[in-house]
């Protein structure tokens, strides 16, 4: 088995999942002043990537904002709130962009994403097979929404994860920390931005 403490740089790529403006830097100011150390944990992860030439891949939810592509399909946190079960920013618009602090490079990867997962729909997991990446570090929230989605479909393509603690979020503490503490561990390593920093340079 590999150790579980290394990674191999050659072999991985960076998945900034949802790290939209909408989520990072959205127009609500306590909201914001909240995210900010999120944002900031992302922008020490992304300069950690690039200069391992570990390739970032940015993905941002949309819809068209017809809502023609809106999942309206019955849960019961949809009956219970109101709203329907994935909500996306508008294709096109600037909160469906990334904030400046972590703006793409050019040498950078960008998928628009409809539904919950990083691979789904996206052409992530065909960009990874080409590229021969086969280890996948990640971040992003809703941890336990999206993120732990990633994660698991990530497990069923052998893709091996590693999630960034600092760089996930999520409204619901209980569930975010379920999420990190106890649900993804059975998919993936979760490691802080220090530890992926010594994996990195071993």
């Amino acid at each position: 088995m590999p150790d579980p403490e290394r990674i191999d740089r050659r072999r991985a790529a960076l998945i900034a999942y949802d790290v939209c403006r909408r989520a990072l830097t959205p127009s609500d100011p306590a909201r914001r002043a909240a995210m900010r150390p999120v944002l900031d944990a992302w922008v020490q992860m992304i300069e950690l990537a690039r200069a391992a030439g570990v390739p970032v891949i940015y993905t941002t939810p949309v819809s068209r904002a017809d809502g023609a592509d809106v999942v309206m399909l019955p849960t019961d946190l949809a009956a219970e709130t109101g709203v329907p079960p994935l909500t996306n920013a508008v294709e096109g618009t600037a909160e469906a962009g990334f904030p400046d602090e972590i703006a793409p490079a050019p040498d950078d990867y960008v998928f628009l994403k409809r539904r919950p997962s990083a691979f789904y729909g996206t052409g992530a997991a065909e960009l990874l097979r080409m590229l021969r990446r086969d280890t996948i570090i990640i971040g992003g929230g809703a941890t336990n929404r999206g993120v732990e989605t990633s994660v698991r479909e990530a497990f069923n393509l052998d893709f091996a994860a590693v999630v960034v603690r600092e760089c996930c979020w999520g409204s619901d503490a209980a569930a975010h920390a379920y999420s990190l503490d106890k649900a993804m561990k059975m998919y993936a390593r979760i490691r802080t931005l220090d530890q992926i920093a010594a994996m990195l340079r071993e």
